[in-house]
């Protein structure tokens, strides 16, 4: 007689790890397809539910009052989860042994991820500078409609009083995209073409590119594929996934923090041109220059720092 225990065939890590490239990627891009769809539905209900909105007049846009908003942003944060977080964690888990690994988690040295934080301060005017340069590119009427309709609802989102709002902006804006959008865009996507390749450079332009372009802002697709540039180029020099979502995590969080700093009538929105080319422009191209160097410098240091690896110190596990 055969006895069979519940977990005897469950799935275990790996599942389809022998699959080819190709089909990993098929099965990758189904994942990604369901989830966002089962999450955005959930989105929907849930902001019916709780605030009483109806789910085709949020995510229409249709009378933003304080409740539409607030629903937009739980539709938000479980698209979040269902189009990046769920798929790379559930792929992760079905094509490797080890899915952790395969997303690139790996130890990093604190100066390291302490000389990340720094580009991404240093290159505040230089991504405002990019971005200027991204406006000089004439576009189509629908295309300029879309940017103003963009950055009038990102500012509805995110300029706040409260703190407690402000907190949860930097849940939505910062958290969750930083962790969800690594793991899909430099995780596997760059980790993965690079290995087809064989192509540091393809992995990082080619994700980057798509990383730019899932945003759908044509005047910020310039500056965002740079940042996308250096996040990839810093995964490939440290080997971690942490550095990219450190990087993703602290732009984001400076970007809602200024906001809030906004509503608080600290500082006015002509802070999102300095550095660009209508205001001290010489900013942008030194805060540029100044940026890639601190990027190559991060290099070197990881040579320094893999002397003395096995010391335990200062790393993140």
């Amino acid at each position: 007689m055969n006895y069979f225990c519940g977990n005897h065939y469950a799935m275990k890590p790996g599942f389809f790890e022998s699959a080819s490239g190709i089909i990993k990627m098929i099965i990758f891009g189904v994942i990604i397809l369901i989830s966002s769809l089962i999450f955005s539905w959930m989105g929907i209900k849930l902001s019916g539910m709780i605030f009483g909105v109806s789910g085709m007049q949020v995510v229409q846009g249709v009378n933003l009052t304080v409740d539409a908003i607030n629903a937009l942003k739980l539709i938000q944060v479980l698209q979040t989860i269902g189009i990046f977080i769920f798929p790379a964690l559930l792929s992760a888990f079905l094509f490797s042994k080890k899915p952790w690994n395969y997303l690139g988690f790996k130890k990093v040295n604190i100066n390291i991820v302490l000389l990340t934080i720094l580009v991404v301060v240093v290159s505040l005017p230089a991504v405002n500078l990019l971005a200027s340069v991204n406006q000089l590119i004439p576009l189509s009427d629908w295309m300029l409609e879309m940017e103003r309709n963009a950055e009038g609802l990102t500012k509805t989102f995110l300029v706040t009083k409260n703190f407690g709002t402000y907190l949860f902006n930097i849940v939505m804006v910062a958290v969750l995209p930083a962790f969800g959008e690594e793991f899909i865009f430099r995780g596997i996507l760059q980790r993965r073409i690079v290995e087809q390749t064989r192509s540091r450079w393809t992995g990082i332009v080619i994700a980057a590119a798509l990383f730019s372009a899932i945003h759908l802002q044509f005047q910020g697709f310039i500056p965002r594929f740079a940042l996308g540039v250096a996040f990839g180029y810093l995964l490939e020099v440290t080997g971690s996934i942490w550095v990219p979502i450190a990087a993703h995590f602290f732009n984001n969080a400076m970007a809602a923090t200024g906001y809030m700093l906004m509503g608080l009538g600290a500082v006015d929105d002509r802070i999102e041109n300095f550095g660009g080319l209508s205001d001290i422009w010489l900013f942008g191209i030194v805060s540029l220059i100044v940026s890639i160097l601190l990027i190559v410098s991060i290099e070197r240091e990881i040579g320094r720092s893999r002397k003395s690896e096995q010391s335990g110190n200062g790393a993140f596990d």
